[in-house]
């Protein structure tokens, strides 16, 4: 099984057409957007084209083409909006499309104008009745805590420039069409801004200090000398940004901390270099933590600790329904706990596919030489563990952190006082990560930098001479022997 595309139709195909699969043979595109409206309508569900419902497979011709014009009509003639990702498996060397969708948020969902439900293994119009329950659902949608008006919360305390940053990724994931392009509209389209409040889901997702309203967005990391929680803390730090901000501060520390460099949005799942932890697996383990959290609690926390011997991710709330500690394993669809959220992730590509996050996170473990994630529940409380990422840090040279708020300073500093003119966020953010680098292998050359962050050397060279000018870094030794070392007024600036 390959990382980088998770085979999971072989368990698919073990299982019968029920509320949640069908199976057909060729492509019929109104039949087929009838049973994903379905779908959306009830539980979820998958429908596997190229499949006959005795399971033989006959394949599709054109897979390529078919998913990306079956996907634009979905998106364009079911309204409202649905959260779907098309697929294509390999089976016997013939090509499946494979559509997933979750239970729709919206409900209820409407295909060439008429609603469509499951019922069993088929798919119906509607009844009267059947509507009449969707539509009552939706009112108990509106109760959910996302949902409802954060009333005190006004338009210079959400962060536009993050709302600007999601419709970018949004249009480059291109998993819905037409998004507008005004911030405002947008979060209104989604639900997230309505007769003029922002959401609690806005607020969470987009917000300045969203700690202010929700103390419950606090992540709190620790480290542990030993495996007793009561033992001295070796390092101990909040994060209480908007739920985008902390999930990249979170990837930084890790990266830092554990010696990769590569950037959050790497799709990459293997490596060239050894790796000294299964660093996409974390980063899932993070963000269905952020997505299946109960906020609704004011108590609600996420925990990571990291102890010699292994990792863990805590999180209040419970799994989702329909879903066991047992089916994390298997490809399984499930309902998240807050779809609005879940649905921004989704749009912006930091969920990737609908259902197979934990069945990846497996495969990346076991394809680096790392143990199977261990999930359980107890009480209000999903934890994850990591059962051999061990702690990485030498405590007696510290830890380092604030490298972007560092950088940041100096980045004012230098234009304030005109030694260098103002820098893009994504140059800033291509400087986070050589200085990250810098400090994780001690001494290194820019060749080296260029080839572990995997950018163009001419690139990074710029980068690398603001850096110098800023008094970020510095080279020690000869020019053939010699590296970049981060300067001790970096160190005193940056470095707690």
């Amino acid at each position: 099984m390959k990382i980088g595309d998770v085979n999971y139709i072989q368990d698919l195909l073990q299982k019968k057409e029920s509320t949640t699969l069908e199976f057909k043979a060729r492509f019929d595109k109104v039949g087929s957007a009838k049973v994903i409206c379905s779908f959306l309508n009830r539980d979820g569900g998958q429908l596997v084209i190229g499949v006959e419902e005795s399971q033989k497979v006959m394949g599709v011709q054109n897979a390529k083409n078919l998913a990306l014009e079956f996907k634009n009509h979905l998106i364009t003639e079911i309204v409202p909006e649905p959260a779907i990702s098309v697929d294509i498996q390999k089976v016997e060397k013939k090509e499946l499309l494979v559509i997933s969708v979750w239970k729709g948020p919206n409900q209820p969902y409407i295909y060439n104008g008429g609603v469509y439900y499951r019922v069993g293994a088929s798919t119906v119009q509607a009844s009267s009745k059947q509507l009449a329950e969707l539509i009552h659902k939706e009112t108990d949608r509106n109760q959910r805590w996302e949902t409802k008006s954060a009333i005190e919360v006004e338009v210079e305390e959400i962060d536009l420039s993050e709302v600007l940053d999601c419709i970018e990724d949004s249009n480059n994931t291109g998993r819905e069409q037409s998004l507008p392009d005004n911030p405002l509209q947008f979060l209104n389209k989604y639900g997230l801004y309505k007769n003029g409040d922002f959401t609690n889901a806005a607020v969470v997702l987009f917000g300045k200090n969203p700690v202010k309203y929700f103390p419950q967005v606090r992540v709190r990391l620790s480290v542990f000398k030993t495996d007793k929680t009561g033992e001295r803390l070796l390092y101990d730090k909040y994060f209480d940004h908007n739920l985008f901000k902390s999930i990249r501060q979170l990837t930084d520390f890790f990266d830092l901390a554990y010696g990769v460099s590569s950037s959050f949005q790497s799709t990459k799942w293997t490596r060239t270099d050894k790796v000294s932890f299964p660093r996409l697996a974390i980063r899932e383990a993070i963000l269905n933590a952020f997505v299946h959290r109960d906020y609704s609690s004011f108590s609600s926390t996420i925990a990571i600790n990291i102890y010699p011997d292994k990792l863990q991710i805590n999180s209040y709330g419970k799994l989702p329904k329909g879903v066991s500690v047992k089916s994390l394993s298997e490809d399984h669809l499930s309902i998240p706990v807050n779809p609005d959220i879940a649905h921004i992730f989704f749009l912006r590509g930091w969920i990737e596919k609908i259902g197979i996050g934990t069945v990846k996170m497996i495969a990346h473990c076991k394809e680096l030489g790392f143990k199977t994630p261990i999930w359980k529940v107890k009480g209000n409380t999903v934890s994850v563990t990591f059962p051999d990422v061990v702690v990485p840090f030498n405590y007696t040279e510290g830890i380092t952190e604030g490298i972007t708020e560092g950088i940041t300073r100096l980045v004012d500093e230098g234009v304030s006082e005109g030694v260098i003119e103002g820098i893009t966020e994504g140059v800033k953010e291509s400087m986070v990560q050589i200085v990250s680098l810098i400090l994780t292998e001690k001494s290194i050359r820019a060749s080296e930098i260029a080839e572990k962050l995997n950018k163009p050397y001419k690139t990074l060279e710029r980068h690398i001479s603001v850096l110098k000018q800023l008094g970020a870094i510095e080279f020690i030794g000869s020019n053939r022997t010699g590296g970049y070392k981060v300067t001790e007024k970096f160190r005193n600036l940056s470095v707690k």
